[in-house]
């Protein structure tokens, strides 16, 4: 669904009072809002890189070579990681184990390591490393990817298309709050109601797993 056609979708339930502009920060806030509630499988991304050695900060930091279509690009940067679900050393076959910063700077930089990276950080919103990169070496990260505002000139949302309508359902919402119109309790049903069937389709991708009985005993019969 393009931005035109949320529009006038919004203009049929009485908004054709509203410009474009404001009905676009509408849509942009009902998107926020929905796609900040959950890790959603959508919003999931995977990438390859390779970091040069002595490199420390990982995300915001040109210093990259990423292979993306077939081809190699140099001097790349990654700048929409929210939150991590995975990131892997592949060069040395090393889980990275996240760690918070307060303890990378009391238990980990006092001993000076010295060997290659097998921790990461967040500061800010960027990751780091510890120690510093030892040698190129390729990282594998898989996370969840920060929103970015639809624009006039780019109306691309990370909803799946089949389910666009709930943005517009939650625009509609704020928009009766806007006028404080009563129908925004109705409305607002409507959205959760929408947003749930986007839930179970999002979450459920395949039914043919076994269902599986777990025998559970009570503590009372275990042996110490």
């Amino acid at each position: 669904m393009l931005l035109d056609d949320m529009y006038t979708e919004m203009e049929l339930f009485g908004f054709d009072d509203f410009d474009d502009s404001q009905k676009l920060l509408l849509l942009n806030e009902a998107y926020f809002d929905i796609v900040t509630r959950e890790p959603w499988p959508f919003m999931e991304k995977m990438v390859e890189f390779t970091v040069p050695s002595g490199t420390t900060q990982i995300t915001n930091n040109p210093v990259l070579t990423m292979i993306v279509n077939n081809q190699t690009l140099t001097n790349q940067s990654i700048t929409d990681v929210n939150s991590v679900l995975s990131f892997t050393d592949i060069t040395h076959n090393v889980i990275m184990v996240p760690q918070r910063t307060d303890t990378i700077e009391k238990n980990y930089k006092i001993n000076n390591l010295t060997t290659y990276p097998e921790f990461y950080y967040f500061v800010d919103e960027n990751i780091f490393v510890y120690p510093a990169v030892s040698g190129t070496t390729t990282y594998r990260l898989f996370y969840v990817r920060t929103p970015v505002a639809a624009t006039t000139t780019s109306d691309t949302f990370l909803i799946p298309a089949r389910h666009h309508s709930v943005i517009v359902y939650g625009a509609l919402v704020k928009a009766f709050l806007v006028n404080d119109d009563p129908q925004a309790a109705a409305f607002q049903n409507m959205f959760e109601q929408r947003y749930q069937q986007m839930r179970n389709d999002a979450w459920m991708n395949q039914y043919d797993r076994t269902d599986r009985i777990h025998v559970l005993t009570d503590s009372y019969d275990w042996n110490y």
